[in-house]
């Protein structure tokens, strides 16, 4: 169902998992895999020390209709089920025991609104920080589970907001996810590429001379709030622009019912989507910080 491909070298070092459309049109990280493992298997790289294991499709079926997901978005409730109740369910039972046996995980996204790339982590861990300062982006991002229980999402399902990173970090993985750009901006594949050999060499899986790690200043933002259409109605007061910043009671959004949602503070707009499915993420809001 899923397609491993794993490379090991001579000496000892970290397993490092590498993943690529865990949503299935996002298929930057498919292109950038294939193109390092071409470099692996016609030995212009070589990996060294310690394991890689790609994953380039990780949800093959949405990979396959050109679709964020089939039944259920694979980078939410990503934890093993008993009894798997919807395909990506079977996928996550999949995934979950990679993401368990890995000491690095890259997770490789892209998004609808497009943009500059950027990273997410879970906190702005010391670890967490190097490796993101070695990927690049714009911005680094944090804070997803006190967004989603702002929303009162964490109280219905604990693990509403487990995605491919959240699960390896409980297992204690550092775990990194960038956002590469638009969906269908070939620079985005070109992005998602060097985030790979960068991170083999920051690893030091490869012999590659190891590059030096400047903490070049970068964005940091904490979520603070999500909100979920509702309704077919809804319609954003504006065209969003991510890292867009916003006033404390600037109307945002305005559901079918005719309901105004305001930014509870002075923020950021986040990965916001216009046109999402009803009960999909319409946009989130953060707040820049110093740490």
């Amino acid at each position: 169902m899923i397609k491993t491909f794993p490379y090991k070298g001579a000496q000892a070092g970290p397993k490092f998992l590498v993943l690529g459309a865990v949503h299935g049109n996002e298929k930057c990280g498919t292109a950038g895999i294939n193109r390092v493992m071409d470099e692996l298997n016609s030995g212009k790289l070589k990996i060294a020390r310690g394991q890689v294991t790609f994953v380039p499709i990780c949800n093959p079926r949405a990979y396959e209709r050109d679709v964020r997901y089939t039944e259920r978005n694979l980078n939410r409730y990503l934890v093993p089920m008993e009894k798997p109740d919807c395909y990506e369910a079977e996928l996550g039972n999949i995934l979950c025991p990679m993401l368990a046996a890995s000491d690095v995980v890259l997770d490789i996204h892209s998004y609808t609104i497009g943009g500059p790339p950027f990273i997410s982590l879970e906190d702005f861990s010391a670890e967490g920080l190097k490796l993101a300062a070695m990927l690049g982006g714009e911005a680094v991002l944090c804070g997803w589970d006190d967004a989603y229980a702002a929303a009162g999402r964490a109280e219905t399902n604990p693990n509403e907001s487990i995605g491919t990173t959240g699960y390896a970090r409980r297992q204690g993985a550092t775990a990194v996810l960038i956002e590469c750009g638009q969906h269908k901006d070939p620079a985005s594949s070109e992005v998602a590429y060097h985030a790979i050999r960068n991170a083999l060499r920051y690893l030091n899986l490869t012999d590659e001379p190891k590059q030096e790690i400047t903490l070049n200043p970068v964005r940091l933002v904490k979520l603070k709030d999500v909100f979920f259409r509702q309704d077919s109605g809804g319609k954003f007061t504006q065209h969003w622009q991510h890292l867009q910043p916003v006033k404390k009671g600037d109307v945002l959004a305005i559901d079918g019912s005719g309901r105004e949602i305001r930014a509870p503070q002075d923020s950021l707009v986040l990965l916001p989507h216009a046109n999402v499915d009803i009960g999909g993420e319409w946009l989130y809001l953060g707040v820049e910080t110093a740490e």
